[in-house]
Order: C-alpha cells, then structure tokens, then sequence
C-alpha cells in the first residue's frame, strides 16, 4: 500500500520495509526453527500425546472404579501434567541444546525423551497395576519403572537380561 501512494518518500519506504524485515525476520526464523525441531521428533510428540491421552482414560478408570473421580480435579491434574510435560521438556531441550551436538547431547537427548514419557507412562502404568491388584503390568516391569524413577538409568530399564550368563 505504502508503495502505491507518493506521500511517503522513497527513503520511508524503505525504513518502513527494513523495519517490517527487522520485526518480522526473527518470527519467522523462530517458526521455521520449530517446524524443522517438529518433523524430526514428530514421532516422539506422538507418542508423548498418545501418553497422555492414555493417562486421562486410566486415571479416569482409576478414579471411578475407586469411587474418588471429579471432574474439577481430573481437569485441574491434567492441565497440570500437560502443562508440566511440556515445560519439563522445553527446559531440558534447551538445556541439550546449549551443548551443541555432540554424542553425549545425543545420548542426553534420549534420557530426556524418556523422561519426559515417564510420567504419563508411569502413572498410567501404576493406576494400571493397582487397578488389576498387583497383577498386571507384570512386578519386575514395576520394579524397573520405579527403579529407573529413583537412578535413571536406562539401561536397567531396557535390558532384558535374556543374553546374561551368570
């Protein structure tokens, strides 16, 4: 509009262009950056999502079958653990980040993925274990999910201890 109109001068419209690049430059910088951050952990944000939808529905089983289910608190916990998820994964991304990349950021990278799962992913799986009397998930699962929430190591977690000799 500025363009078509001869009020302005030339020079004008020139700063007012660099002023729109100036403001809206770093925008745009910083929504390509997240649209390139998403499609590589796509996956992840899946399943993170696909965790706590599964949270909501068994801690709502949880609660019904226990007698104890409100609306008011199931709303207020699952704000509360979205909001919680997600800011616990902003911090600790931009914490990996600050390393650069290297295998250790990668590696990092990993536990703070899985961390950040865990505690959708645990509590579903707690309400689950109490739900069907401490019989399902299986104890050992349990015990490793409650081991890894106190030591974090993923390696306990994930090893399946078919390949050790003994």
């Amino acid at each position: 509009m500025l363009l078509t109109t001869n009020k302005p001068t030339f020079w004008d419209k020139l700063a007012y262009l660099g002023k729109l690049i100036a403001t809206f430059g770093p925008i745009v910088a910083l929504l390509e950056a997240l649209r390139l951050w998403f499609v590589s952990n796509q996956t992840f944000i899946g399943g993170v999502i696909l965790a706590l939808i599964i949270n909501m529905g068994v801690g709502l089983w949880y609660h019904a079958k226990a007698g104890t289910f409100s609306w008011k608190a199931f709303m207020l916990g699952n704000i509360k653990m979205f909001s919680g998820v997600m800011l616990m994964y902003i911090m600790l991304e931009l914490l990996r980040s600050a390393a650069g990349a290297t295998v250790i950021s990668e590696s990092f990278k990993i536990v703070v993925q899985t961390t950040t799962m865990l505690w959708p992913v645990s509590k579903s799986l707690k309400n689950l274990y109490i739900i069907h009397e401490k019989k399902f998930p299986p104890a050992f699962i349990m015990e490793r999910l409650y081991n890894f929430e106190k030591n974090g190591n993923l390696k306990d977690l994930f090893d399946n201890n078919l390949d050790k000799t003994e």
